[in-house]
């Protein structure tokens, strides 16, 4: 009996070897085409960010320029109705002066009795005592909210100063102080306001955007504590080792590891329709990332977020 290897056998195995050979070429091709669409997908899904961001940038740019115009506008008129204020301080201690010297002459024989009893009637008709007591409460209490006014104008013009491509040799404490003033209405009454803020050395940087991420972080810190009880919003700085380091700590909340994966996503919200845009956190995410800096956070569903800026302190313009 022959010893010779059935040919149809070693053409079965040459077969068999040569598709194994194919399939494994194929599963290697497949796996690096899989490879390859993920990363595909997940470039897009930056450049998707990225134009959104550079969309929300340019709409931010626009709003700041038209703060900065509706502050000017507001400013003037604000301007001389201070200065009729002034006026109207001086005109009334002149009214009050007169006021007394009529009710002194009103004790005496001076003045004849008729005119006597024409000015005691007139003061008693139109309550002329009280009107001189109220009326310097009445004016302090308007120059104040008018003050109030120019602090909430002279704030909102810092916080559109700048146009997008700014970059200034910037106090971000400064910055940081003016857009919690301009936030002071939103959080007096709604949230116990904590400040640990230390001096920080100033950096190059554009101001607007970062004050409008000052703005987008503090605002949803305090819209994190609405269900709170004793809500409190703590805000500190500090700078070690040529870093600057601005934290936003609320009780809130809080946010599940589901959600915080997906927080820095353009249009994702956890706030009902219409309430949020799912916009500021992707863009506060942008702005940090421009200036070579990033945002950690901390979470936990139940007892509150914390927000921590990162920015290295820049001494010469980036080209």
């Amino acid at each position: 009996m022959s010893d010779d290897v059935n040919p149809y056998q070693q053409a079965h195995a040459r077969e068999k070897a040569a598709r194994l050979k194919a399939e494994m070429l194929l599963e290697d091709k497949s796996r690096k085409l899989y490879l390859q669409k993920q990363k595909l997908e997940e470039s897009y899904a930056r450049l998707r960010q990225q134009e959104s961001a550079m969309l929300q940038n340019e709409k931010l740019a626009t709003l700041g320029t038209l703060s900065a115009g509706i502050a000017h506008e507001i400013n003037n008129p604000l301007a001389f109705v201070l200065s009729n204020m002034e006026s109207l301080n001086n005109y009334t201690l002149s009214f009050q002066k007169l006021l007394r010297l009529n009710q002194v002459l009103l004790q005496t024989d001076q003045v004849p009795e008729d005119t006597r009893n024409s000015l005691a009637k007139l003061i008693d008709e139109e309550d002329l005592s009280f009107v001189s007591e109220d009326i310097s409460e009445l004016l302090k209490d308007t120059g104040d909210g008018l003050c109030r006014v120019r602090d909430i104008i002279n704030n909102l013009r810092s916080f559109s100063r700048t146009q997008n491509t700014d970059q200034v040799e910037t106090d971000l404490l400064a910055g940081l102080k003016s857009t919690l003033k301009l936030l002071d209405s939103e959080l007096k009454g709604n949230v116990d306001l904590q400040l640990s803020l230390h001096e920080l050395p100033k950096t190059i940087c554009n101001p607007n955007e970062l004050n409008q991420v000052f703005l987008n972080l503090v605002i949803n810190a305090k819209q994190a504590t609405e269900n709170a009880k004793d809500a409190t919003v703590i805000i500190s700085s500090r700078c070690k080792n040529d870093t600057i380091f601005i934290r936003i700590q609320d009780n809130g909340c809080g946010m599940s590891d589901d959600v915080k994966k997906q927080i820095f996503v353009p249009f994702f919200t956890t706030k009902p329709v219409g309430k949020g845009t799912g916009m500021g956190m992707a863009v506060a995410y942008g702005i940090i990332a421009d200036h070579q800096g990033k945002i950690v956070v901390q979470s936990k569903e139940g007892v509150g977020t914390i927000f921590e800026i990162q920015l290295p302190v820049v001494t010469e313009t980036l080209t």
